[in-house]
């Protein structure tokens, strides 16, 4: 029996599975824990992460009614003083879900999407109540079903609409079983769609699409790389494992729950901060 590297090929959704300490601060509330962390130029090429502000939001019970509820108050505040920094609270804003709706791990940003109060429609014809921000939104699908780059599609909408910033919304890959649909991920740094379930298509970003992309994003699946290395790390695993054993992805039984109690909880965070809705 030997150990083997598994860790080379797997990739970083993730900012808090790299194992470099870039944790600016710690805090915990209601047993969810805040981290955030800034990400600059030197640190990005360390862990191959683009440079930006990154929060991840950590629980324990997505599906616990007073869970659901802290969860949903943590991150609305780290949303609107994200927003409120870079001066886009109240701003236009085009709401996008990321991911295929047919498949349940991936269909967190088409089911976040469906949850949001949309108004830009309503601001063409008349004036806004003044707790309302112009939101229009898009689940634009995966490039097998429509034959067009997703960053196409976004580019072309952008353009055309021109709304102040993004707000991305994907499943996200992770190197973690312990953190497999247990955090939330908020950055300013854009997002590579496709990532979570192996199928990366070109980045959304500021860089690439001309305006700011928030991007949130939660881990809804693991690689076998992953369930491998927790499971049988001390095994002689040649025999299971080989260079393309991330193509197998896993999640876990009750995915169909906690995909829907997720999708709330983000679209909730978001209405409550774009809207001010809060109470």
């Amino acid at each position: 029996m030997h150990r083997i590297n598994l860790d080379s090929n797997i990739r970083l959704d993730l900012i808090s599975d790299t194992s470099f300490n870039i944790k600016n601060s710690i805090i915990n509330k209601h047993n969810i824990k805040i981290e955030r962390a800034k990400v600059d130029l030197t640190i990005s090429k360390k862990i191959h992460k683009r440079k930006g502000y990154y929060c991840s939001v950590f629980f324990e019970d997505i599906t616990d009614l007073d869970s659901k509820k802290n969860i949903v108050k943590i991150f609305s505040f780290e949303l609107k003083k994200l927003l409120k920094k870079k001066n886009l609270l109240k701003k236009p804003v085009l709401i996008i879900g990321l991911g295929n709706h047919y498949s349940t791990p991936d269909s967190l940003g088409p089911k976040v999407v469906d949850n949001i109060i949309t108004t830009r429609h309503i601001s063409l014809i008349s004036d806004l109540d003044k707790k309302f921000s112009v939101v229009s939104k898009i689940a634009p699908g995966v490039f097998a079903n429509t034959g067009i780059e997703t960053f196409d599609i976004i580019k072309g909408i952008v353009d055309r609409i021109k709304p102040s910033y993004l707000l991305v919304i994907d499943s996200l890959l992770s190197t973690s079983l312990d953190k497999l649909n247990r955090v939330i991920q908020l950055t300013d740094s854009g997002i590579d769609p496709g990532s979570g379930v192996g199928n990366q298509r070109k980045e959304i970003s500021k860089k690439t699409i001309g305006i700011d992309v928030i991007a949130i994003g939660v881990p809804t699946v693991v690689t076998l790389n992953t369930i491998v290395k927790d499971i049988m790390f001390e095994y002689d695993v040649d025999k299971v494992i080989n260079n393309n054993s991330d193509n197998f992805l896993v999640t876990p039984k009750e995915i169909d729950f906690v995909i829907n109690d997720l999708s709330l909880v983000i679209s909730q965070s978001i209405n409550n901060t774009v809207h001010n809705m809060t109470k």
